[in-house]
Parts: C-alpha cells; sequence; structure tokens
C-alpha cells in the first residue's frame, strides 16, 4: 500500500561508526572527532555488526566488481543521518575504496535520520539519509530542488521478551493496536490468545516499549497502525514522534532493543537486525491476505514488490500495509533514502561526480550486501527508477553520469 503524508522531523538517536572515514554523534549534535570500534549502544544491546563480504569472508579480493564508474575518483564525500542504513553502508563502503575506488574516502556521520536532515538543510554535507522522505515544507525550506533516493529496505519487527516460553507469538493488526493503545495488558489476553490457537501464553503484563526520540522507525510503525486501526488513526495517528498512550521510552533502536531484553513480558519494534542482533524472537504479523507472517528478507522484498509499482516518480512511498494479492508480503516493510541536491556548484564537481558513481555502485554491487546484514535488496524496477534519479543529478547545470 502506497501512503504518502507529511512527516514530521526525524532523529534517530544512536551513535555509529563507518568503516572508512568515522564520526559519531548524537543526534541533532554537532559531529564529533571520529571514534573506533562497533557502534554505540545502550547498555544490554549490541547494534548490529557489518560484515563487508557478500560471501560471509572478509576477503575482498574474493569478488570482482562489475560497475566501476569510480574507479579513478579522488574525492572525499560527506554525509550524515540514518542510523538504521549503518550495517549496509559501512559493509559496502569498505569493499567499495578496497576494490573500485582507492582514493575516495566517504565520511558519513550517523547521527540519526533528524540530524542528517539538518546538516542536509543546511548544506553542511554532500547527502543526507533518512528513514522517512522530505515533505513538502521541508523540500521547500531547502530552498534548492532536491531528491529523494531510496537505497535500502528492511522490516520494523516486533521483539517481545518472555522467559520459557519458547515458540512463536501471532499478533494481528488489532491486536498490536490495542496493546499500543493500552488496551490490552497482558500477554494471556483473549485477543492473543485468539491469534495463538493451542498456545499457552504466560498470565504476565505486557510492558510496552518505544522509542523516546523522534524516529523513522516510528514513523514507519505508526502509519502501520493508522493504516489499519481506526481509533488509533484519530487519537494517535503517525509521525517521527507521538503522544504514546502508554509504555517506556528507549533512545534508539538499541535503546528499545535494550528495554526489551532486561524486562521481562516487554514488547517493543525495532529494527530486524537488532533483534536477530541480540537473540529476540520477533513475532509474526497477520497482513492483508490473512496469512500471519514473519519479518524476512523473502517477506521484505515481497513488500517492496507490492509498493514498487505504484511509486511515484519522486520515489516517496512507504512499504506499510501491502495488499491481499501479495499473500506472502511482511505488513511493516520501511525504507532509507539517500536525500541529494539535483543540482551542485561546479565547485564541487570531484565530490559530487565521487558520490554518484559511489551511489550508482550502491544500487547495483552493492545490493549483494544486503543478505548479510539482514536487510531486502532493491526490487529492479525500483532500481530502474532509481537509475533515472541519479542519471538526473547535475553540477553546474551538466549531468554526472553519461
Amino acid at each position: 500500500m502506497i501512503q504518502r503524508r507529511r512527516p514530521r522531523g526525524v532523529a534517530l538517536a544512536a551513535t555509529a561508526v563507518l568503516a572508512i572515514v568515522v564520526s559519531a554523534c548524537s543526534s541533532g549534535a554537532s559531529p564529533s572527532a571520529a571514534q573506533s570500534g562497533q557502534p554505540a549502544a545502550s547498555a544490554g544491546a549490541s547494534t548490529p555488526a557489518a560484515n563487508p563480504s557478500p560471501g560471509g569472508s572478509t576477503d575482498y579480493t574474493s569478488v570482482t566488481p562489475s560497475t566501476t564508474l569510480g574507479k579513478n575518483d579522488q574525492a572525499q564525500v560527506t554525509g550524515a543521518g540514518s542510523t538504521a542504513i549503518y550495517p549496509w553502508l559501512s559493509a559496502i563502503a569498505q569493499f567499495y575504496k578496497q576494490q573500485v575506488a582507492p582514493n575516495v574516502s566517504l565520511n558519513y556521520q550517523a547521527i540519526g535520520s533528524g540530524g542528517g536532515i539538518t546538516q542536509f538543510t543546511a548544506k553542511t554535507v554532500d547527502f543526507g539519509a533518512s528513514d522517512v522522505y522530505l515533505s513538502d515544507a521541508q523540500e521547500q525550506t531547502i530552498g534548492v530542488p532536491v531528491l529523494n533516493v531510496p537505497m535500502i529496505h528492511w522490516a520494523a519487527a516486533m521483539t517481545y521478551n518472555l522467559p520459557g516460553f519458547t515458540g512463536e507469538v501471532r499478533f494481528s493488526p488489532g491486536t498490536i493496536a490495542g496493546i499500543y493503545l493500552g488496551t490490552i495488558s497482558n500477554w494471556n489476553d483473549p485477543a492473543l490468545a485468539a491469534d495463538n490457537p493451542g498456545v499457552t501464553l504466560p498470565n504476565q503484563a505486557i510492558t510496552v516499549t518505544h522509542r523516546s526520540d523522534g524516529s523513522g522507525t516510528t514513523y514507519n510503525f505508526t502509519a502501520y497502525l493508522s493504516g489499519i486501526n481506526a481509533t488509533w488513526k484519530s487519537q494517535v495517528g503517525q509521525g517521527t514522534s507521538v503522544n504514546w498512550p502508554v509504555g517506556a521510552g528507549g533512545k534508539g533502536s538499541a535503546g528499545v532493543t535494550a528495554l526489551v531484553k532486561q524486562t521481562p513480558g516487554a514488547i517493543g519494534y525495532v529494527e530486524l537486525s537488532y533483534a536477530l542482533q541480540n537473540n529476540l524472537p520477533v513475532g509474526l504479523i497477520k497482513n492483508a491476505a490473512g496469512n500471519f507472517i514473519k519479518p524476512s528478507l523473502a517477506s521484505v522484498t515481497d513488500a517492496v514488490a507490492a509498493a514498487v509499482p505504484n511509486a511515484p516518480a519522486d520515489l516517496r512511498f512507504l512499504i506499510v500495509n501491502p495488499p491481499a494479492s501479495y499473500p506472502n508480503a511482511y505488513p511493516i516493510g520501511a525504507s532509507t533514502w539517500v536525500l541529494l541536491y539535483k543540482d551542485y556548484p561546479a565547485s564541487k564537481s570531484a565530490e559530487v561526480k565521487a558520490m554518484v558513481d559511489f551511489l550508482w555502485w550502491a544500487i547495483h554491487d552493492g545490493q549483494n550486501y544486503a543478505a548479510q546484514v539482514d536487510y531486502s535488496r532493491m526490487a529492479p524496477d525500483l532500481v530502474a527508477k532509481v537509475e533515472t534519479v541519479l542519471k538526473s543529478v547535475t553540477v553546474g547545470g551538466q549531468p554526472v553520469l553519461p
């Protein structure tokens, strides 16, 4: 189901490290000095690690790149924004520098989507990254034509902590809405029992967790809830930050993951990679076709396939609530967009050529790394649409790509 609504400001509050040139700071803050090691996370939760090889090996020489437009580029490219894209971006950035463009440095500050939008709006970086496309109002504030370029897709998973329970929990849309509205407060509630016939869920209070900061993950999750529950739509609505009826807030996906991991009876929504990295179970969600679907590469790919044919030319779309004609599609898919200016000044020609060449490689060879970090690769039809958008980028009015 294609949805186009006005996103509010986004901020993913977590710190992360990119493999080539590293900068990490809290959402909305000024860039700090580089930090080493894995991304910092809230106590008790691990941030997903990136494996820089599509074959599961760190031998960069084992794969011959097929897209080498940038092999002669020499520049430092700067970007900032989404933490959700970090595992994939860090993986492909390492390989790209090793095998394609050794003289290109990518300085990506994983400060959260809101921080990225702020820096992109201020024109202090070459590109931004956000888990929500820019609204019309945000584009007008920037003051020059901009492009929203989808790069990768992932699942917003329902994860939970039920000590001693080893089965899988199934959730209908009404049950998820009821839990987050506060009308379902125990794991043995009749609604959950109806979703899970033959399964004995514990008599335990549900502790609801959610993001305390504004985030693209929250935007996609609340867009899903608004699409399936009239009460949620009228009383809470969708946005990067909402007035939650119940629950405890965690900063960033790592913060929500930590809350769930540390709290018996807890439930939360996080990127699938965070749940898997922390050995937390994920629920099956009933889709429009009536099937209970587990978040996976295949089920998110189906959700993308449902959305792409109707994607508008500006590529601003969501992949939540796919129609019943896609019976295996997961209901809460999400994307991360790279934000570009339509035209760059001639003084930035080297940086822009290096950036666009890298992004061209990312939508082709770079997609081979998606599965290794629990992301879904772009659909071929969407790749073709993104190619057209990248070819529209100009420097001083002249096309960057041939």
